[in-house]
């Protein structure tokens, strides 16, 4: 598999190291392995190349304890420095992070994930988002960072399944306008198993009022009964509904298969 991922930023403190902190434990988590590694433009920490995950609550440890499998902080002073190193950097794992903005003028990685920011853009950052294949703005939270981590394997084709799928909402209309959804479909049910609207109500969930006026509201629509109400006595009162309930409940129950397989086949 091997492929790599930058993460680059308009500038610092944005949350690039928690973006991929959720990244690595999204990719560990799949059975998937990964390195690390923080490229810093003569900034702090030690000159060169040093492995391991570095003194706690640093860049590299925070990889590391999030399950990359192996972690890497190299500082360099110029761009020729950097060309120089990453020809040497191998790795053995699935995926390869990468801290960096300077690191995507020396190659296309498989995913590029960029972070915006309002207050300023530093002289690195001119043009990348509009090379990003993702971009999300800054400062980064916990919470969005994990939203972007579980979207970038499927987007990177590392899963079978696409982060994203086709919905919609089934529908009967009746000459074209709407006359049945999943609401009234179920409380139309819920009055054939309770033979009464109070307890279709209950059942669903529905104030009994705002139930006898979606039922009503489709028998006006239709200009045909939906339900058949008995009268009280000694065989006591009650709800049934109609031969022509019954047929729009077979013809939803079919169409809703349909449905399902027709948003199957849209999968994405």
């Amino acid at each position: 598999m091997k492929k790599r991922v930058v993460i680059s930023s308009d500038c610092r403190k944005l949350g690039k190291t928690l973006i991929a902190e959720s990244l690595v434990k999204e990719l560990t988590s799949s059975g998937l392995t990964v390195t690390c590694i923080k490229l810093s433009h003569g900034g702090h920490g030690p000159d060169g190349i040093t492995d391991g995950p570095g003194p706690p609550g640093a860049d590299t440890d925070r990889y590391s304890t999030a399950g990359a499998s192996k972690v890497m902080f190299f500082k360099y002073s110029a761009i020729d420095e950097l060309a120089d190193a990453i020809g040497g950097f191998s790795f053995d794992t699935d995926i390869l992070i990468l801290e960096s903005n300077s690191v995507l003028n020396l190659f296309d990685p498989d995913f590029h994930i960029h972070i915006s920011s309002e207050s300023g853009q530093k002289l690195s950052a001119e043009g990348l988002e509009q090379k990003a294949d993702l971009i999300s703005p800054g400062p980064v939270s916990a919470g969005n960072a994990e939203k972007i981590a579980r979207l970038v394997p499927g987007f990177m084709e590392i899963r079978n399944s696409s982060p994203i799928t086709i919905g919609g909402k089934h529908w009967l209309n009746i000459h074209g306008k709407p006359l049945f959804g999943e609401g009234r479909m179920d409380l139309l049910k819920a009055v054939r198993e309770t033979g009464s609207i109070l307890q279709a109500a209950k059942k669903t969930g529905i104030q009994y009022k705002r139930a006898w006026i979606l039922l009503h509201d489709a028998e006006q629509r239709l200009g045909a009964k939906l339900l058949f109400s008995g009268r009280g006595g000694a065989g006591g009162g009650g709800t049934s509904i109609t031969p022509l309930a019954e047929t729009l409940l077979n013809i939803w129950e079919k169409s809703e298969e349909d449905f399902i397989k027709m948003l199957e086949k849209l999968e994405v």
